[in-house]
């Protein structure tokens, strides 16, 4: 077992390292628009809004309460455990559901579900590199999975010219990686044992502790990634799955530089826990506000580039048919600078053990934003945009007052 990385150092590896999945992923939609049609990729943008919320949701953020179990008080195989049935149930719901309300889109859904439901088991193994300050180990498993990805549904895709072949090996790839691969290096590396990689069904009361504790997660999550998943469901409703694909395409810019902002966040997470152990409520605004200048900023350089450049960009990597929609994806990069600041004071929520707070937040967001997409008249894309934008302005605010009221209450109560 090596000795934990610094701040910096695991900032820069998380940085490369999603970055260059994030652009693994990028690349895999842009072969999707290349060789297929605009409603094979809204298919596949569609089930990604569609299974998101919920197996997000369903994560719990159990990776962060086992790199802030400070007493070990858990074993990993209970983590593990935990998170598989609640895997199941989100690909069983999913599947049932999809069935029933979108069967024309039903395989499609399924493949990315169980996709994700590989993702959410990788999660947890990242959180041990976490916790140890190594995601230098985390970028490698990232970066190598994109690569494979991009190879295996590359090939496909102009072997086959059937997304859905696409998807399917794109599944196989992961289960392959993750059994050969990922379990393998976590006990090369010292970090786990193969006995803490066995299946085992944990106690009830173990159950029922993670349950009480990380329901008011799961709600807030599910809250959260269905109002994010909101605007493209809405689109689909509204103008259809033709101009989902490019508002979806869209919204990829946002994702790439969601990236970094998710990054430093997670780098951080272990620093904030440790400021908060030791009540140094001053260090920790000290970084928090950092992070939120580092995050406004990069929203808004994405923003002054794509408004002198968008369009020749949009003709390069798309079509001119993208082309049309730069002001569109203006309007979704700003809406992306607010995000990109108010996210990390979730982050500081989350350590000092207030997520719970989460929840109402998202909840007045999310019916906010669904009356002003329901109850106003929709034209085009750039009326949703525009809603998006103001709602997470909204959202900024609430974030900041309530950050700083639990900040306050803390500091009175350390000094009485």
């Amino acid at each position: 077992m090596s000795l934990a990385l610094s701040l910096r150092k695991n900032f820069g590896f998380a940085l490369v390292g999603n970055l260059g999945y994030a652009a693994s992923q990028y690349i895999i939609l842009l072969v999707f628009i290349k060789l297929f049609s605009t409603e094979d990729v809204g298919q596949f943008i569609f089930a990604g809004a569609f299974t998101t919320p919920l197996m997000m949701a369903l994560e719990m953020q159990l990776r962060n309460f086992y790199i802030t179990d400070q007493r070990d008080s858990f074993r990993f195989t209970d983590y593990t455990g935990f998170r598989i049935i609640t895997t199941c149930i989100g690909v069983l719901g999913l599947a049932i559901t999809a069935y029933f309300v979108r069967l024309e889109y039903f395989y499609v859904i399924l493949v990315v579900t169980l996709i994700k439901s590989f993702e959410s088991q990788l999660d947890l193994l990242y959180g041990v590199y976490q916790k140890n300050h190594h995601l230098d180990y985390v970028a490698y498993s990232r970066i190598i999975r994109g690569i494979v990805a991009v190879v295996v549904v590359t090939s496909l895709s102009f072997i086959f010219k059937d997304i859905l072949i696409s998807l399917i090996g794109y599944f196989i790839s992961w289960i392959v990686l993750y059994y050969f691969y990922e379990r393998k290096q976590v006990v090369k590396r010292g970090y786990l044992r193969k006995e803490d990689l066995a299946l085992v069904i944990p106690e009830w009361r173990k159950i029922k502790y993670f349950v009480t504790i990380c329901t008011p997660m799961f709600l807030a999550i599910f809250i959260d990634k269905y109002y994010l998943n909101y605007p493209r469901l809405s689109v689909e409703k509204y103008f259809g799955i033709s101009a989902l694909a490019i508002f979806g395409s869209l919204l990829y810019f946002k994702s790439l530089g969601g990236q970094c902002i998710s990054s430093l966040a997670q780098a951080a997470i272990p620093r904030m826990a440790d400021f908060v152990k030791v009540n140094n409520y001053k260090a920790l605004n000290k970084l928090l506000f950092k992070m939120m200048l580092i995050g406004g900023s990069i929203g808004g350089v994405l923003t002054i580039i794509l408004c002198f450049f968008g369009e020749p960009i949009l003709r390069i990597l798309y079509t001119e048919e993208y082309a049309k929609y730069n002001d569109v994806l203006i309007l979704i990069l700003l809406g992306a600078t607010v995000t990109f600041s108010y996210i990390f004071i979730g982050t500081a929520l989350t350590c000092i053990r207030k997520q719970w707070i989460k929840l109402p937040i998202s909840i007045v967001s999310f019916i906010l934003l669904f009356c002003l997409i329901n109850f106003t008249n929709m034209e085009n894309m750039l009326n949703i945009a525009l809603i998006i934008f103001y709602v997470e302005l909204f959202s900024l605010v609430v974030y900041f007052i309530i950050y700083f009221y639990f900040i306050s209450n803390m500091k009175k109560k350390d000094r009485d």
